[in-house]
């Protein structure tokens, strides 16, 4: 306890506001990630159609991926993520007031957007609130706070819709109480703004989008000692974007960093946003049930987060990301086939841990090998492997629900998470860092 509040003094104070900023913002998502799959099928809807509304919200964060990369490049990084909560926020009270099909599709799009806005901001954010010395423990700290006040947030949410539910005088688990906790939500999440806006961002040289010599036209690029195509190329490469063109001079880098990440994000999207319809329909638990066991399992992972940097220090941060995750996988197969209910929640709880307590080490060795003016980019990209497996594997688990029931899925799971933990152990293994 003493090593973390020296920690916690270590850090500057913008990034003590960040992380308040980001505990109030977490405590409201965490009651839309609690509710939403039992919120679309209170409402009367089909599975199919929440298949389809995972889709809509990754979709749209793909196809505005780069415009919205663009966008932080004029916001700047704090401005961009005070848009993207006004985003969650505008996506959460229109699910609350209006949720008929269509509007549901915009209030996913909103929330969609907010999300990639957010992944491509807040890791460069982090890593300009930070310095060599207090980096480590500022991504730990962030990813225990995250994951610690979802946590916190799950059981409150438990609580808050048996509340709303007595108040309006109907059952806790009506399509109209989970509407009024989105309402709640999405005040909350506004009221994350003032400690974000507060933060005084510290002040660097903008790179260029563009490099000087992206202004040559073709007539002016030098040709006279190389080949007419090369020069062609280099002249195309020169109008590229700086960032980009710093990502490309690594390309095996960035295909080793990305790699596993996509291969986790199609595991993930099979099975765990369902998994609050798992414990429900296997073992019949009520929404303080629900909350209560997933904000266990997301304190619990809070509080493993914090001990990352003390792993990595001895194994390295990629070999501490490789174990970890490794220990998750057979966790995972016991959870699908366990029948007794405290068996499935220690399972669950084990393997929450073990998968995700390092996840924050992934994304500071990301940021700590790609340039500066690159790392929006990259988080972004990193963004984008995470979340490509949502964009179909969502409707496939829908139907696989609906006809085969959870087993089939806990399987593909695993193994997907295993050929990750087997990529990123040989692409990164043998490093130290």
């Amino acid at each position: 306890m003493h090593h973390v509040i020296e920690r916690w003094r270590a850090l500057e104070t913008g990034a003590r506001r960040y992380l308040l900023h980001l505990a109030i913002l977490t405590l409201s998502l965490s009651f839309v990630a609690l509710y939403y799959n039992l919120a679309v099928l209170a409402l009367g809807y089909s599975r199919g159609f929440l298949g389809m509304l995972q889709t809509v919200t990754q979709a749209v964060a793909a196809l505005l991926s780069l415009p919205l990369w663009l966008s932080v490049q004029r916001l700047g990084l704090r401005l961009a993520i005070a848009v993207s909560v006004v985003l969650y926020a505008a996506g959460m009270l229109l699910f609350a007031a209006f949720p008929q099909a269509a509007l549901l599709v915009c209030s996913a799009a909103l929330m969609g957007i907010a999300s990639v806005l957010m992944q491509v901001t807040a890791a460069p954010l982090m890593m300009r609130l930070s310095n060599d010395a207090t980096r480590d423990y500022l991504f730990s700290a962030s990813a225990a706070v995250a994951v610690g006040l979802s946590g916190i947030g799950n059981l409150g949410a438990g609580i808050l819709a048996d509340a709303l539910g007595g108040a309006l005088g109907i059952p806790a688990d009506s399509g109209t109480t989970y509407r009024a906790v989105f309402a709640v939500a999405g005040i909350g999440a506004l009221a994350s703004l003032p400690p974000l806006l507060l933060i005084r961002e510290p002040r660097r040289t903008p790179a260029p989008l563009l490099s000087e010599s992206a202004t040559l036209t073709r007539a002016e690029v030098p040709v006279d000692d190389v080949p007419t195509w090369l020069a062609f190329a280099r002249q195309w490469f020169a109008l590229l974007p700086t960032p980009l063109r710093a990502l490309l001079r690594q390309p095996m880098l960035t295909v080793k960093l990305l790699l596993p990440p996509f291969l986790i994000s199609w595991g993930a999207a099979l099975l765990i946003p369902y998994l609050n319809l798992y414990f429900r329909e296997r073992f019949g638990l009520d929404n303080r049930a629900l909350g209560a066991l997933f904000a266990g399992f997301d304190v619990a992972t809070g509080l493993a987060s914090l001990t990352g940097p003390a792993l990595a220090a001895r194994l390295g941060k990629m070999r501490t990301v490789a174990v970890t995750r490794a220990i998750g996988v057979p966790l995972l197969l016991i959870l699908g086939a366990a029948s007794d209910l405290w068996l499935a929640i220690a399972a669950a709880l084990a393997r929450v841990v073990a998968f995700n307590m390092a996840a924050p080490l992934y994304d500071a060795y990301a940021m700590e090998q790609t340039e500066e003016s690159a790392r929006p980019f990259m988080i972004g990209l990193l963004g984008a492997a995470y979340s490509a497996g949502f964009l179909i594997a969502p409707l496939i688990s829908t139907f696989v629900q609906e006809r085969y029931g959870f087993g089939p899925l806990f399987v593909a799971t695993a193994t997907l998470y295993a050929l990750s933990v087997a990529v990123t152990w040989w692409f990164f293994g043998t490093e130290r860092h």
